[in-house]
């Protein structure tokens, strides 16, 4: 999987933090949760596994400045992808996005499968509950569950 992955929410509820931090332990035990906030809720959270380099998950509103630009960015990329019938659809929710987080790990990690689990793991679950959509580079664009939507090449 991809150095990086972004998450496309419709909803603009904050995921609860302590769910999170359960998440975490529970997928790659060892690791630990360090969440940066604000009044509007957490806005950054480090993930630092027990080996290896930190992941980074960001937390951006829509409204903030240059956050448009960045949908409107990805929304262009689906629009030229006129292989997949599906792309005007997902171009749209895109677009429509409250949300919009980045996941960044590390290239230094000797646990590379529980990494990817677990990005995975946090993919999934902050787009099934902010009604969401996510990418993972060199993967494509999935639905909430996981499921391929458009394949990146």
């Amino acid at each position: 999987m991809g150095l990086w992955m972004r998450i496309f929410t419709l909803s603009e509820a904050t995921p609860d933090p302590v769910v999170l931090a359960e998440m975490v332990a529970s997928l790659l035990p060892g690791a630990t949760c360090h969440f940066g906030a604000d009044d509007r809720g957490w806005f950054r959270l480090e993930i630092r596994p027990p080996a290896g380099g930190p992941i980074q998950i960001d937390r951006y509103h829509c409204e903030e400045e240059g956050i448009r630009r960045d949908l409107n960015t990805w929304a262009a990329w689906v629009e030229t992808c006129d292989y997949c019938d599906d792309a005007p659809n997902l171009m749209e929710r895109i677009i429509q996005s409250r949300q919009f987080f980045t996941v960044m790990r590390s290239l230094d990690t000797p646990d590379e499968a529980g990494v990817e689990r677990l990005c995975e793991g946090l993919c999934k679950h902050i787009a099934q509950g902010l009604d969401g959509l996510w990418q993972a580079d060199d993967a494509g664009l999935k639905a909430a569950d996981g499921t391929l939507l458009l394949q990146e090449y």
